[in-house]
């Protein structure tokens, strides 16, 4: 083989070479690396936030003009840490559907303390926790994240809802104040499923970094009127739904649960809260009373929280205990024909 005839190869092999598709459309080809590359970390991202965070698969709500928002019925789901939701027929977290029967049901009121949030599953709630040794009684939890009392009004008293015959109603000191809350600017309230987790992760982001939703909650809480109005009017509406129930011929008991820094003996009750309960002769509990949080040492305290006012799943097995020490109470006077069933 002579020198021409390896030069004719040479030349014949870079051609071919130079034939491939590839080389021929070099900036094709690196576009098309880059958006494979991004599909596979999207799909990647999605994956793991939907089997390790929760993402993609909310619990959904439902607007009402009456108590602002609640969640839809019949949801099964899971979210973060693997905490799982039962929703039942009647919208409450709860793992049973309730049937028509009154007497044997115990529904819990309140905010997302008593809700739980995204963390705590169905069994861990105090919803659940205080009823464990009422074992003839089933328990729901109608807690709705940033509800106040204006909201648990409107759901009882003006929508009639009354599905059983003992109501254990839980309030934060700030529920007085919120007045009647909507869903609107909380990203953390769905109405509708998200096609993706990261549909569901960029929304929230959105709104938190960008649309400032905090700052348009307050305008839209001052422009339901002062703070001295808007705790008289929970106060007074609070009273309100004691008497309804009470007309009804059902038993009713109200807690106060406390923050981190009350717990921690770092700040006092809320003084105009407490003075408008005296005023209009509301009968409450506050969980802070309880000797069971005043002689707990530090550590356990700081135990109970995941932040300032909500609970972990210690807190929850606390404050449990100390409800069904209070409904163990009630049970003794004015509610007790309610409690036949567990004796």
């Amino acid at each position: 083989m002579n020198a021409a005839t390896t030069a004719t190869d040479a030349s014949t092999t870079n051609k071919r070479r130079k034939s491939s598709i590839f080389e021929r459309h070099p900036k094709a080809t690196l576009g098309f690396i880059w958006v494979l590359s991004l599909i596979l970390f999207f799909g990647l991202t999605e994956v793991m936030l939907r089997h390790f965070s929760g993402l993609g698969q909310p619990v959904l709500f439902y607007k009402n003009s009456s108590f602002g928002y609640r969640l839809k019925p019949n949801q099964d789901t899971t979210r973060f840490g693997g905490a799982t939701f039962r929703v039942n027929n009647l919208g409450l977290r709860a793992n049973m559907d309730w049937d028509s029967s009154i007497k044997d049901k115990i529904l819990f009121l309140g905010d997302s303390v008593t809700y739980g949030g995204n963390h705590i599953s169905n069994e861990y709630l105090f919803s659940e926790v205080a009823v464990e040794r009422l074992p003839n009684f089933h328990s729901g939890n109608a807690g709705i994240p940033n509800w106040g009392v204006e909201n648990v009004y409107g759901l009882i008293v003006e929508e009639n809802f009354l599905p059983a015959s003992i109501y254990v109603t839980t309030f934060i000191e700030n529920d007085f104040y919120r007045g009647l809350t909507s869903g609107e600017n909380k990203p953390w309230i769905k109405y509708e499923k998200p096609h993706f987790a990261l549909q569901e992760l960029a929304d929230f982001l959105w709104h938190r970094w960008i649309r400032n939703p905090r700052k348009k909650n307050r305008l839209a809480q001052q422009k339901q009127g002062q703070p001295t109005e808007r705790v008289q009017r929970a106060v007074i509406k609070l009273k309100k739904i004691d008497a309804f129930l009470e007309s009804k011929g059902y038993c009713h008991l109200i807690l106060i649960s406390p923050t981190q820094l009350q717990v921690s003996n770092e700040r006092e009750k809320d003084l105009l809260v407490k003075s408008l309960l005296d005023q209009h002769g509301v009968e409450v509990v506050y969980i802070l009373d309880n000797i069971r949080l005043t002689t707990a040492p530090n550590d356990e305290k700081q135990s109970w929280y995941q932040d300032n006012v909500h609970l972990t799943a210690a807190g929850h097995r606390v404050w449990g205990e100390v409800i069904y020490e209070e409904l163990r109470k009630v049970s003794h006077t004015s509610c007790q024909d309610h409690f036949s069933l567990s004796r």
